[in-house]
Parts: C-alpha cells; sequence; structure tokens
C-alpha cells in the first residue's frame, strides 16, 4: 500500500467487536521530553473520529469519506506537534461503518464493500535530537463498546448517554481491562487485526471535507395528538439535529426526519422509501444535556420527536448543516422577492447535495453522485462556490468508474447496478473538466485526464454504443412532461457538444494532433446530427422544447437551419405557455431563448408562478428546489413517492441563466481573466444585482429601471466589455456607470 509520506503504509487494519456496533479505540503512548514534529496519518475502511488527550482531533465530518474502497482509500494527514505533552498520552478513535459497511443506495446493500469498518493510522513522532518514532494501528490497541448503539448514513445513529465512558480519551483516564475474547459490557477488551481488500491503497486525500457549516435554529414546533413533537427549522437543510434537554434519566426520545408535512401535522417520511432516517438517543438525566449525531446525516426540514415527558420549547432543536461546500461566490438580488428565494432554493439545494459527492439528493435511500445532475448544475456550481478541489476528488471516482471501452458511469463512486455511457449523464466527464477550465482557467483537470477523456469520445463513435446509435438507451429527458426527446437524439447532441469542447481544451492545451484528430470527428458528429434530425424544410424533425435548445444551446447548426430551430422554440414555449422540458432541456431552455432573440420568453418563464415553472414551488413554500415540477401540488397532494425528492438541485441550472443573461456576468475570456457583460434588462423587473468572487477578485454587476431607461454599474478587476444598445464599449479594471434607453 502506498502512500505519499512513506514508502509502505504501516498501520495495521483494527476493529473491535462487530457491526452495527460503533466501538472506541485506544493507544496510550510515551512522547519524548522535547518534541520536534508530530504528524498522524489516519484512515478507516468506514468512517472515524479521530481524539487525542480528551479532544477531538478536528472536526471534519465523515473522514475519510466515500471512494471506491475497492480501489483507494483516503488517508488524512493532522500537526499534532503543539498538541502531545510530554509523558503519556492517548490516541483514540471512533469507528463507524460509512458508506463502506453500512446501508448503501437504493438497491437494500448493507456492507457493499466489506462487512466491518476498519481503521488503521499512523502517528510519526520527531524528537529534537532527531530521533524518530512511529506508533501505528496494531494489536496493542484496545477497544470497547460506545455509547453509540448503531450507526447508518441511511438509517439513522442510536445513542445511549448512559453508557458514556467518561473522558476516554484522556491519559487520566483508567481503563477496566478484559481479556477475554467476548470482552462483557463497559469494560475494554483486544482489538481484531484485519486484512483490507488485497487491491486498496492508501492515497492522501486530493478533496475537501465534510464540516457543519451552520445552524439553524428550529422557528417553530407543534404537538401532535399521540404526543409527539413537530420542530420546524424553517429551511430543508441536510445535516443532523443538535439537542438542548432537560429530561429525567432513562428518557427514550425518537427522531423521524422529513421535508414536508402530512395534513394531520405529523412529518412526511413516505418519500424515504427504506431509509429509515431515525435517530435516537436515551438522557442520561444532566441539566442542560447536549447531544449531536456524529454518524450520519439526513435530509430534512422538520423532526418529529416522540418521547418529551413536557411540552418542549423552541431551542430543544437546532439543526446543523453539514456540507462539503465551504464558502459561497456569489449573491443574487433583484426587485422579485419570488425571484431572489428561487435562488437561495438552487443555493441550499446544492449545499447539502454537494456532500462529498454531488448527490442527487440527501434524503431518500439514494444519496449517489449521479454524473448527469452533475453536469447539468456544473456551470452553476463554479459561479456559487470555488469547487475545485471538491470536483479534483469527484473526478477521481469518476475514473476508478470508467469501463474499459471508455464509458463513463451512471453514478461515481460505481456501485454496479447501474450502467455506462449514457447520453447526457456519461457526458459528465468531458462537461465538468471543460466548466472547470472555463471558470477558472485551470486546464489540468483536462490534462490529467487527456487519455481516458479520448477514449470516451472514441466510444462515441464506436457502432452499437448505447449513448447515440440507433440502439441508445439512456434516461432521455428525465422528469419531462409529456413531451419526450428521444435518447438517440440526445445523443447525437451530446456527442457533438462534447467533441467541440474536447477540440478548444486541445487546442488550450497545445495538443495540436488531437486538435485536428478532434477536429474531423467535430464536422463528423455535426454532420450526423444534421443529416439524422434535419427534415427538407429545415426544420428539426423532433419538435420538443428540449430538441430545439439543445441545437440551439450546442450550436448543432448553422445559419437558416439553426434559426428555424430558435424560432421553433419560442413558437413552442408560446403555444404551450410553459415550459415541458426534464432534467436535460430546464437548464438551457432559457439560456436559448434569450440567445435567439428572445430574452422577453425566458423572463416570462422564470416570473410564472402556475404549474409548471420553478415559481410554482416557490409559491408553494419551497426552500429547496424539487426533484418534480409537481412534487406537490395543490389539487393531488404528493407527488410519487417512489421518486419524490423535495432537494434535488438539477432544475436549479436557471441559475446559470441568471447570472450570465439575467444580471449579465460572463467570462470573455477563461478564468475570468476578461470579462463580458450583457444586461439583460426587461421591464419586468425593477431591478437585478449580482456580485461573484473571481479568480481574479470580486466582480459586482448591478443595473435598475430609471425614468428614461436603465442605470447600468460594473466593478471589475479586469477588462470588461460592455455590450450596450447602442454598441460595445471596452473599460480597464475598476467601477464604470452607463445610462443608456430601453
Amino acid at each position: 500500500m502506498q502512500s505519499e509520506r512513506t514508502t509502505v503504509w504501516q498501520g495495521e487494519w483494527i476493529r473491535f467487536g462487530w457491526n452495527p456496533t460503533v466501538p472506541l479505540l485506544r493507544r496510550a503512548f510515551e512522547a519524548p521530553r522535547t518534541l520536534a514534529q508530530a504528524r498522524l496519518r489516519a484512515t478507516a475502511l468506514g468512517i472515524c473520529e479521530l481524539w487525542l488527550n480528551g479532544e477531538r482531533v478536528t472536526d471534519d465530518l465523515f473522514r475519510p469519506g466515500w471512494s471506491d474502497y475497492r480501489k483507494r482509500v483516503y488517508v488524512q494527514e493532522y500537526d499534532l506537534t503543539g498538541r502531545i505533552r510530554p509523558g503519556t498520552n492517548v490516541l483514540g478513535a471512533v469507528l463507524a461503518p460509512g458508506w463502506y459497511a453500512g446501508y448503501i443506495g437504493p438497491f437494500e446493500d448493507k456492507g457493499f464493500y466489506g462487512p466491518e469498518a476498519l481503521f488503521s493510522c499512523e502517528l510519526h513522532l520527531t524528537g529534537a535530537d532527531g530521533a524518530t518514532e512511529t506508533i501505528v494501528s496494531d494489536e496493542s490497541w484496545i477497544g470497547r463498546a460506545s455509547p453509540v448503539l448503531r450507526a447508518d448514513l441511511l438509517m439513522g445513529e442510536w445513542y445511549d448517554a448512559r453508557e458514556e465512558p467518561g473522558d476516554w480519551s484522556a491519559s487520566e483516564y483508567e481503563p477496566e481491562f478484559d481479556p477475554g475474547m467476548l470482552t462483557p459490557p463497559g469494560k475494554w477488551g483486544p482489538v481484531a487485526v484485519r486484512e483490507p481488500p488485497a487491491t486498496v491503497t492508501v492515497e492522501p486525500c486530493p478533496g475537501i471535507p465534510v464540516r457543519a457549516v451552520d445552524e439553524l435554529p428550529a422557528v417553530a414546533v407543534h404537538a401532535l395528538p399521540n404526543g409527539d413533537h413537530v420542530f420546524d427549522l424553517g429551511q430543508n437543510m441536510v445535516g443532523a439535529c443538535r439537542l438542548k434537554l432537560n429530561v429525567p434519566r432513562d428518557t427514550e426520545l425518537v427522531l423521524r426526519h422529513g421535508e414536508m408535512l402530512e395534513a394531520d401535522g405529523s412529518v412526511y417520511t413516505d418519500n424515504l422509501r427504506a431509509a429509515r432516517a431515525e435517530d435516537r438517543y436515551t438522557a442520561k438525566g444532566a441539566t442542560d444535556e447536549t447531544w449531536q449525531p456524529r454518524f450520519t446525516f439526513h435530509g430534512f426540514r422538520y423532526v418529529q420527536i416522540a418521547g418529551l415527558p413536557v411540552a418542549p420549547p423552541c431551542d430543544t432543536v437546532t439543526g446543523v448543516v453539514f456540507s462539503s461546500v465551504h464558502n459561497r461566490t456569489a449573491e443574487f438580488q433583484c426587485s422579485d422577492p419570488r425571484v431572489n428565494r428561487l435562488f437561495e432554493n438552487a443555493w441550499w439545494g446544492f449545499l447539502g447535495n454537494y456532500l462529498e459527492v454531488p448527490t442527487d439528493c440527501p434524503q431518500r435511500d439514494e444519496r449517489l453522485g449521479w454524473t448527469g445532475d452533475a453536469q447539468i448544475f456544473m456551470k452553476t456550481a463554479t459561479y456559487l462556490s470555488d469547487v475545485r478541489a471538491f470536483y479534483e476528488k469527484w473526478l477521481q471516482d469518476l475514473h476508478d468508474a470508467q469501463r474499459a471501452d471508455g464509458a463513463y458511469p451512471d453514478v461515481a463512486p460505481d456501485l454496479e447496478r447501474l450502467g455506462h455511457g449514457r447520453a447526457a449523464w456519461g457526458d459528465a466527464g468531458i462537461i465538468c473538466p471543460y466548466m472547470l477550465w472555463r471558470t477558472y482557467g485551470e486546464l489540468r483537470f483536462a490534462e490529467r485526464w487527456w487519455d481516458a477523456m479520448n477514449r470516451y469520445i472514441d466510444y462515441l463513435f464506436t457502432p452499437g454504443n448505447t449513448h447515440n446509435g440507433p440502439n441508445a438507451w439512456s434516461y432521455g429527458d428525465w422528469l419531462n412532461l409529456d413531451s419526450p426527446t428521444p435518447d438517440e437524439y440526445i445523443g447525437k447532441a451530446y456527442r457533438a457538444y462534447d467533441v467541440r469542447l474536447m477540440r478548444e481544451m486541445a487546442q488550450a492545451l497545445g495538443y495540436h494532433d488531437d486538435e485536428a484528430r478532434l477536429a474531423g470527428q467535430e464536422r463528423r458528429a455535426r454532420d450526423d446530427f444534421r443529416e439524422r434530425f434535419l427534415d427538407a424544410d429545415g426544420h428539426l424533425a423532433v419538435r420538443t422544447q428540449t430538441a430545439a435548445a439543445l441545437a440551439v444551446a450546442f450550436d448543432l447548426l448553422e445559419g437558416d437551419a439553426w434559426q428555424s430551430a430558435a424560432n421553433d422554440l419560442a413558437a413552442d414555449v408560446e403555444q404551450c405557455g410553459h415550459l415541458t422540458t426534464g432534467f436535460v432541456g430546464t437548464g438551457l431552455l432559457c439560456p436559448a431563448l434569450t440567445r435567439s432573440g428572445r430574452h422577453d420568453l425566458a423572463v416570462e418563464l422564470l416570473l410564472r408562478e402556475d404549474y409548471p415553472s420553478w415559481l410554482y414551488e416557490v409559491k408553494n413554500g419551497a426552500t429547496t428546489i424539487w426533484e418534480r415540477w409537481n412534487s406537490w401540488s395543490h389539487e393531488h397532494g404528493f407527488g410519487d413517492a417512489a421518486m419524490n425528492s423535495f432537494n434535488h438541485y438539477a432544475f436549479g441550472a436557471v441559475c446559470e441563466w441568471m447570472i450570465e443573461s439575467l444580471a449579465g456576468l460572463q467570462p470573455a475570456a477563461p478564468g475570468f481573466g476578461r470579462l463580458r457583460v450583457v444586461p439583460g434588462c426587461t421591464p419586468s423587473l425593477d431591478r437585478v444585482k449580482l456580485s461573484y468572487e473571481s479568480p481574479h477578485g470580486l466582480i459586482g454587476v448591478a443595473w435598475e429601471q430609471t425614468d428614461s431607461g436603465y442605470h447600468l454599474l460594473i466593478a471589475t478587476p479586469v477588462p470588461a466589455e460592455v455590450h450596450l444598445p447602442d454598441g460595445v464599449q471596452e473599460v480597464d479594471p475598476g467601477e464604470h456607470d452607463f445610462e443608456f434607453g430601453s
């Protein structure tokens, strides 16, 4: 097992007890009187929480994270130099099943990667005299059962505070040791050493950790006839509840989590499917007792608690928000509060679903890294936060799951239950590195995976591929509104788009031979698309909004044919009076309309609040983006519980258009080294304001209506071209004002 700092990974893989036990692991050691350096490198097949001398080593959650453990497991390194004292110290860990040995996905899999969680670590000590010592996980460690009786990411966490062993990782603590094979409850015993999967390698983690990034105090609480109490956090979120209690010892509480309420005021859980999302807590009877689960997470706005002996105050519950997103780089405001709420809904969906991998949803028994959702939302994600480190890790997951013939998977990490090479899903392997380049100016993602990306392009041209050939099979325009677009059409459109993006990256990388080859493949893909899907009159043979939006947004046509597609798109929207698109078409719909000269129609779609529309959700109280346009309706109540998430970020891709076409901020060069500002002024809004923390600094764009037209203000750290009704003006870095007519 190779690692960056050591030739061979020295730690053994240890555990104590059997799943679902969540054990405490402990090792006392002596440190030199003068210590120059102490570095801990720790990992797990499962998830672990690290302790040193009675304190947590880090606030990071769910370390070492989710990877394809059959190929690699990540290690994190921590500098403990200032935290280790001369003499006796204690290193500890709490070990839980996590993604490795717990329930995972919608396939009723438990222990997909392995039957039991394992822990491994190395603590490297260097004295002032240069002498070194390494403390590793091995048979010298001891373990005992923890107060965490069960812990599962989908099912929840059970905790018995009466079983807390005190300051178990402090040097002053004296373990009661029993050397037997079956250690009695409350006693410490020997750990077991296990062999890890033969193929696993231990590597430094390239990503960023999950952390608690926000707290949401409950805003309301109501009682149910059965004595349960339901707390409302006011926001659909991802994380766990922190309880503050004053209850008698032995009080047992059951917490059920959900995104919506039933008509009787109880928490709606039908859409969770097999995920129980249920935490349990048994109180020790202390004053102002607090508890927060540490080895599970839920997607919820409401929590229903059974077992509270008296009517609780609101501050009994605080929602602790977990995410891999640690910074926000875009703020949007306009004169319509409904639109502002929509932007915030997209932000909260992004925040909750970017947890270790870009999950489709955070609440039910799925939570997979769906590639289609990731690429559809990709540009919006790069505006909302700096996602480079996040994608450095997830692109490794994606390529670990790439098939030998080049096809990328439907989900990453791959669970071998779904497919590869699906149109609009597998294409994430090309689109995500491209968007990282365009936003951040970094080609390293494409450069690292260039050969693999070329294998995917070659796959798209193989006879019989399932992406774009006559036998194409994909998820289509997922959740479209009775307006399906053929799989072959979507596949051929994406193939042409993929090859163009690859050609542009090859040119930027200076790969001239690849650029020439890709240019030929691009011509072939575009010709094939036109021959297959243009009729004799120069119109698209497939008449759906998604079909036209793909052709326009991806620039698949030229001249009159392109204009016909643009006109047909506008005519369809006007005739229907609403959008009919699903996952594939929705993010492209408004950009295609604006690009084709119908910005007015794009704005009209944005501002609709009857079904189906983005603001229909907002009008009905949504605080995140729904999976379905009709996830809930006044007429029919809840949508199909078999697949009905109220936190599903894909349709939030409209934020890309809000930023680039409504506010009007666009990169004129990769990495925002130069700006293009094209304000999308509309009489339907009085004002729009955007701020974006670009790689070159903070950018501001704001426009508002005036008595004579519009006032535009931009603040730019780089040169910009400003597109106004009377022409283009070039401006230097700084603040600039413009007045122009409507």
